[in-house]
């Protein structure tokens, strides 16, 4: 009975939660109909494709560091300048909103991907290819939470966790797929075939996109506050350099070189000085943005969404999770190549069962959100997920194999995304229907800043036991062993990270019953 009046109490959150489909004279489909199919086949394949070719280009570093004759810390900047741009877009989504039409806002995403890809594509020189990369980072910054929004608008009622699911599983194992298709073009190809093959589907997913995408609710007289905009730069930049820098720096320091990568040309020591004031500012700036947007009339994100416990519980869940996923999409290909000496392809290979997994997977745990309630199916698949990663943390090491390591990471993959497509479900089930859309934006941003947290973390780490004293060249014993080490560490790591998404999660639906009690 428990669970019916869970299911029952979920239903009606959602409904409100949805409710704003219904304004603007748009009545909301009682099923799924072939225009909305094809909405949200447009944004995800745009969204799958920007965040698959974020960590095919991490696989792709070496090669494109000899090309282009450049260092480690110049071609890095592929990826953190990527996540920057999406980092500063992707709180922009509910100004867009509600100032924009969805089908602008697509072709806008569209055509800065497309535009992208194909400088990318042509590129002669490393700035060329930085700045192609910028310009597919905002469009997929524009492309992520518009994705949410459709699903969220114009889902019937009844589909809305099975559609959630579908949309947050290409965000969720995109980044999965991504060494498992870098590892193919490095071993087979050139790496700019990446983005011969992706056009192709970023214009198919534009031609579907115009064909499906239509308006459903009215545009409002939104406003966008330069200074606001300003805090929200200063602060994401600040905070995502100071990520970059910051590990870096701690490398650097453990090795004993003391370095001369830093950002400021000072070694190591002033690389980690800059990290620290970089984040201050950062913290600074998102303070002041908050205290803006209160007294603001149009705010760029309106912050009163943090008011609901609930919702600030599963946004750390959410945000915890994705890092955890983008760390295993990091970790385990390193491991593998680094620690166990396969190859490239191989090591792509050890993840891809559990990405394909988890695309399945999705889907029947947003069914189940729909007809149990979001507490059960959560609840139960986050177990599973923390199952996955204690069984990497206590049993791999140098006797290991990548059978082995592949059906652990599956096991992984069994929870992760039948929760983590229904936290998000979840958690914009408590607020009202004006707010969806900034609730959205919270998610999608802290998203991106996880991400970015949990691929520094995890680099810090093996670096650190790798350049212990003894360890030798790559490829010697000695240095297999230390990666071994140093990723054991990171998976003990991840595993506190996943005790953390759980009493989140456990917290957040106590509150919810607790809640529901009261005003009963």
């Amino acid at each position: 009975m428990a669970d019916v009046a869970d299911a029952r109490t979920m239903a009606e959150a959602t409904n409100a939660a949805v409710a704003a489909g219904t304004s603007g004279g748009f009545s909301r489909p009682e099923t799924i109909t072939p225009r909305l199919i094809g909405s949200i086949i447009a944004t995800g394949l745009l969204t799958f494709i920007g965040i698959l070719t974020e960590t095919v280009m991490n696989v792709l570093f070496p090669e494109l560091m000899a090309e282009f004759h450049v260092g480690t810390s110049t071609v890095q900047w592929l990826t953190t300048g990527y996540l920057l741009m999406v980092a500063l877009t992707v709180p922009l989504s509910s100004y867009l909103k509600r100032k924009c039409t969805l089908r602008s806002q697509f072709v806008a995403a569209s055509v800065l991907c497309i535009a992208g890809a194909a400088v990318a594509l042509l590129a002669v020189n490393f700035p060329m290819l930085l700045g192609a990369r910028l310009l597919q980072g905002i469009g997929t910054g524009v492309a992520m939470p518009l994705m949410i929004n459709i699903i969220v608008e114009q889902s019937p009622r009844a589909r809305v966790g099975v559609l959630m699911g579908v949309g947050n599983v290409l965000i969720g194992t995109a980044p999965a797929l991504g060494p498992t298709f870098g590892g193919f073009v490095s071993t087979f190809l050139s790496w700019r075939y990446v983005f011969v093959i992706v056009l192709p589907l970023l214009a198919l997913s534009l031609i579907v996109g115009l064909l499906s995408i239509r308006q459903s609710a009215p545009l409002e007289d939104a406003h966008l506050n330069p200074l606001h905009m300003l805090c929200v730069v200063v602060g994401f930049v600040s905070l995502i350099i100071a990520l970059d820098r910051g590990g870096a720096a701690v490398t650097a320091l453990a090795s004993g070189s003391g370095g001369s990568d830093g950002a400021d040309g000072s070694g190591a020591a002033g690389s980690l000085a800059l990290a620290i004031v970089l984040v201050v500012v950062g913290v600074a700036a998102l303070v002041a943005f908050a205290l803006m947007s209160r007294r603001s009339f149009s705010p760029m994100i309106r912050l009163g969404v943090l008011r609901s416990v609930s919702f600030r519980w599963h946004l750390l869940a959410y945000m915890l999770f994705q890092g955890t996923t983008i760390s295993f999409g990091y970790l385990l290909p390193n491991l593998a190549q680094l620690g166990f000496g396969s190859t490239v392809m191989a090591a792509g290979l050890v993840i891809l069962p559990g990405a394909l997994i988890g695309a399945l997977l999705a889907p029947v745990g947003g069914a189940m959100l729909d007809r149990f309630g979001p507490a059960r199916p959560i609840c139960v698949a986050t177990a599973v997920a923390l199952l996955g990663v204690a069984l990497m943390a206590m049993l791999v090491d140098g006797s290991s194999s990548l059978p082995q390591l592949a059906v652990f990471y599956v096991v992984y993959m069994l929870g992760f995304p039948m929760a983590f497509s229904n936290i998000m479900t979840s958690g914009l089930s408590d607020l009202p229907d004006e707010l969806t859309a900034d609730g959205n934006a919270l998610f999608s941003t802290f998203q991106q800043l996880a991400g970015a947290a949990g691929t520094t973390t995890m680099s810090v780490i093996l670096a650190i036991a790798q350049s212990g004293s003894g360890v030798g060249e790559i490829g010697s014993a000695g240095y297999r062993a230390a990666t071994v080490e140093g990723a054991h560490h990171a998976f003990l790591v991840l595993l506190a990270v996943v005790v953390i998404v759980a009493c989140s999660l456990v917290r957040a639906f106590l509150y919810r019953r607790g809640h529901r009690l009261v005003r009963r």
